[in-house]
């Protein structure tokens, strides 16, 4: 497993996020209760990209989508 930077950030209202081990980490341990479909998409994704099974633009867009559902922007 390796380390998936992102070529820019997302911003939180929490933390800057700049790759995909960041993602993962901010979503198993630091997100608010509010865990839905998005959030399970992005956990995947972030996997995945770490895994080399997917692209880090993949993970940076669904992890940008569950920061909007869980309302974190």
């Amino acid at each position: 497993m390796q380390n998936v930077p992102w070529q820019r950030p997302v911003t939180t209202s929490v933390t800057a996020v700049s790759s995909a081990f960041e993602a993962l980490d901010l979503l198993d341990h630091h997100w608010p209760n509010i865990k839905g479909p998005r959030f399970v998409k992005a956990r995947y994704a972030c996997l995945a990209a770490l895994d080399g099974r997917e692209s880090a633009e993949v993970a940076r867009e669904t992890f940008k989508e569950a920061v909007a559902e869980a309302q974190l922007n």
